[in-house]
């Protein structure tokens, strides 16, 4: 039973007590107002008052009132007493059995959750765990009214929990405890408790894992025979002179496809790479200006045909950083603003510092990108105008290997942006 229910017995017994009391000393009416009034206030209690229950207890309080200094009551007054009881008798009969039954429900949602379910009150305390917490992490026989790392011995549950109830904030993540992945998911319950929901995700993971490796295995093995044909294209392009324009076309659209596809390939074997390990990277705090500044250079020989500028805002800034990943970070967010800038635009890179992290934002001129593509702008092969995409020309992959290179060194990325009005494209690294 629930605290509310035993409040709601343990008042009604009460007042059931006190009423017989004052019948035997005082009176009959009395007693049936004190009775009365005890009902309404368990109904409160149980959350289950409503208008015309206030209404029943006003008609016995005047019923009550007509009959004080009087030992017997005319058959009119009997008569609306007896109503207001059996009304009052029915509604509380009603409201005990919607409560049960949302009690019921609650602890079926409980105990036959998909995964495991454990709510911790103050002192990290177990209060409750359902069936399924015990699949999918060690649980002591008797859980309840233990400390977590006790009765949960999966240090980074623990750990998690220990993060919510101080923070009040909710938080996910992912861990491994024997053959399973779990994504614990964890949120603030009122002002001092917490519950948190582990979910296994295994089979979800070996589906990740199977199309990495088929990806990876896939790329490996076409990158030969594409190579080669790149090759004989080349060969064919060193001959221009001695065969016919149709010919040249084609060969030129044959290597030009031929390393685009190496191109993809490479980037999809990084991809495959970067989610097979998924750790994170060794981070080194240094200056971000000399890693910078090359990566300018370079795009701006690209742009130099089309007169597209760099222009670069840096506060000295020092973060913590792995140069290689920052270089692919950086590189990639540069080239797509200088591609999809038109021509004689600039393009801006800051750099600043914002409490415990330093701030790089790319700024393009170009179309600009419908908020509603800002969060797939990051998945492979996604492109906004897959018309003007081809025209550039490029892999699709480039931002998809951005997003999981800030993963692995513990950045954040993202884009502001609208149609019409350019990019934004800021990553947040840690200082």
């Amino acid at each position: 039973m629930t605290r509310a229910g035993l409040w709601v017995g343990g008042l009604a017994l009460l007042t059931g007590l006190l009423g017989v009391a004052i019948a035997t000393y005082v009176g009959p009416l009395p007693a049936l107002l004190v009775v009365a009034l005890g009902a309404l206030a368990s109904m409160r209690i149980a959350g289950a008052v409503r208008r015309r229950d206030t209404e029943v207890i006003e008609r016995l309080v005047r019923v009550s009132r007509k009959a004080v200094g009087r030992t017997e009551l005319d058959i009119a007054e009997l008569a609306e007493l007896d109503r207001a009881v059996q009304t009052l008798v029915e509604q509380f009969a009603r409201a005990r059995k919607t409560a049960r039954r949302a009690e019921d429900l609650r602890s079926a949602l409980f105990e036959h959750a998909p995964g495991g379910v454990v709510l911790i009150g103050r002192g990290l305390r177990v209060i409750a765990a359902n069936p399924g917490i015990r699949e999918l992490v060690p649980v002591v026989p008797d859980p309840v009214g233990r400390r977590l790392d006790q009765a949960l011995p999966a240090p980074v549950l623990v750990e998690v929990v220990r993060e919510v109830m101080v923070s009040r904030r909710p938080m996910v993540q992912e861990t491994r405890s024997g053959r399973f992945d779990l994504l614990i998911r964890c949120g603030p319950v009122g002002e001092s408790a917490v519950v948190a929901v582990v979910v296994d995700v295994s089979p979800l993971r070996r589906a990740a894992r199977a199309r990495s490796d088929f990806v990876a295995n896939v790329s490996h093995e076409l990158r030969t025979p594409v190579t080669s044909i790149s090759g004989y294209a080349e060969t064919l392009l060193e001959y221009a002179d001695d065969v016919d324009v149709d010919t040249l076309m084609m060969a030129r659209a044959i290597h030009r496809n031929a390393v685009r596809l190496t191109a993809i390939f490479e980037e999809l074997l990084e991809l495959a790479r970067l989610e097979a390990e998924d750790a994170p990277l060794e981070l080194v705090s240094q200056p971000l200006h000399p890693l910078v500044a090359p990566l300018v250079d370079e795009v701006l020989e690209v742009g130099r045909l089309r007169e597209v500028t760099v222009d670069v805002y840096d506060q000295d800034t020092v973060a913590r950083v792995q140069p290689e990943a920052f270089r692919r970070i950086v590189g990639n967010l540069l080239a797509n603003a200088v591609k999809f800038s038109p021509d004689g635009a600039s393009v801006g890179v800051d750099l600043r510092a914002e409490e415990d992290e330093v701030v790089l934002e790319v700024r393009d001129r170009g179309p600009g990108i419908d908020p509603a593509h800002h969060e797939r702008v990051f998945e492979r092969f996604f492109r906004v105008d897959k018309g003007r995409g081809r025209e550039f020309g490029g892999t699709g992959l480039g931002l998809a290997l951005v997003k999981h290179l800030c993963a692995r060194t513990d950045a954040r990325v993202g884009v502001r942006s609208n149609p019409g009005h350019g990019a934004t494209f800021w990553v947040r690294f840690p200082r």
